[in-house]
């Protein structure tokens, strides 16, 4: 693993790493606390899916938005005043909970807290190429993707044990500190201040408009996205729907922590060593593989041998989700990056969202049978397959970021 070594002797990627593991534990355990804390607040679990339903979608919808902010001024100054504006959101929030108000109430807090959340995620994607050599773009890209994946999953098992040893609330207070800490860790990289404010370069004034959105390399790349999180959430809900149907309650965290354990070391080693190739075929040969996993758990009735061809999908995930990022950061211009990675938080929402519908009704059309999950699954797998095909080499061109 000499080639991490390598990257943490840059000091601005220990801060950013760090800064990472911090705003992105946030996420997960925010999302299970608050539906968690409102169904214990309020005894509903509906109430809970409404309140957290305005946050995600509040979300999804600001942070292209914060992302464009972040490109056109300088990004230390707009994750400060998204901060304070995040911490007002999150004590309303707290005090709504902890005083049970109306669930109307509620919803416009959460609302609030997702339209104000930092974008620290992207400010911290667009920054690995700004403050690594080009040859471990790659692998700091990689990190990346560990480190979300390992955030997602670690994330709900530290609100467990909150609910656990204390309650719903202390899990979101906690993560408003962890959120608090991750963004305050990030405003002292000195590769962030140094960072001036973008200014648009563009003299049409509809692609000025559209942003990232304008070129078709990024559109093609947050197709892909779609298609990959449509899969992912369809795997959820079919691996549910099987563990149900054989009396297996725990299952589901079981097989799917064994597909992240799967792509965290696949991503590991793909960015630990140098790859030749390119990035088309290899976001194809990726995407196809998954799809060819899928298709065959569609012929799968047993836990156990789910369990190994989730494990063959996490496999093929880590260095597939690597490559997502690399391709989108080659992709966007310099000027425009923060926002690219923001619409990418974006799109994965949408496809997280129709994923899980979709596969929802797939699961009730066949009375709790999951075939047609996997069947799904795969085929929007394929269709990421298809669309890596269009992605073509970046262009060379000197980026001032």
């Amino acid at each position: 693993m000499r080639a991490y070594v390598a990257l943490f002797t840059h000091s601005d990627v220990r801060r950013l790493a760090i800064a990472a593991v911090a705003t992105r534990i946030a996420a997960p355990m925010l999302s299970l606390s608050i539906l968690l804390g409102v169904e214990a607040a309020y005894g509903s679990l509906g109430a809970g899916g409404l309140v957290l339903t305005g946050y995600a979608a509040a979300l999804a919808v600001g942070v292209p938005v914060a992302g464009r902010l972040a490109d056109r001024f300088q990004p230390l100054r707009v994750l400060l005043w998204y901060l304070v504006i995040h911490v007002i959101a999150y004590v309303l929030l707290i005090l709504f909970l902890w005083h049970a108000v109306s669930v109307g109430a509620l919803v416009g807090s959460a609302i609030l807290l997702g339209v104000s959340t930092p974008p620290a995620g992207p400010i911290v994607r667009s920054s690995w190429q700004a403050v690594v050599p080009k040859e471990q773009v790659k692998t700091a890209f990689a990190l990346d993707a560990v480190l979300n994946e390992t955030m997602f999953v670690t994330g709900p098992l530290i609100v467990s044990a909150l609910v656990a040893i204390a309650s719903p609330l202390a899990a979101v207070i906690f993560a408003g500190s962890c959120t608090l800490a991750g963004v305050t860790l990030l405003l002292t990289v000195p590769a962030l201040r140094a960072r001036q404010a973008g200014e648009a370069k563009d003299g049409n004034r509809f692609r000025r408009l559209l942003g990232p959105l304008g070129q078709g390399q990024v559109r093609v790349l947050l197709t892909i996205l779609v298609c990959d999180t449509l899969a992912f959430s369809s795997i959820i809900v079919g691996i549910t729907a099987l563990a149900t149907a054989q009396n297996a309650a725990s299952a589901p965290g079981i097989l799917l922590s064994l597909a992240s354990g799967g792509a965290v070391v696949s991503a590991l080693l793909y960015g630990a060593r140098e790859r030749k190739g390119q990035a088309q075929r290899q976001l194809a040969m990726y995407h196809a593989a998954s799809a060819v996993l899928l298709a065959i758990m569609t012929q799968v009735d047993s836990l156990v041998l789910a369990a190994v061809v989730l494990v063959g999908v996490g496999l093929v995930g880590g260095p597939r989700d690597t490559l997502h990022q690399l391709v989108l950061g080659e992709a966007a211009p310099a000027d425009q990056r923060t926002e690219a990675f923001a619409w990418m938080s974006t799109f994965m929402w949408v496809g997280y969202a129709l994923g899980t519908a979709l596969a929802g009704q797939l699961v009730t059309a066949a009375d709790g049978g999951s075939d047609t999950t996997f069947v799904a699954a795969a085929g929007a797998a394929a269709l990421a397959a298809l669309a890596s095909l269009l992605v073509r080499p970046a262009p060379q061109r000197v980026d001032i970021a």
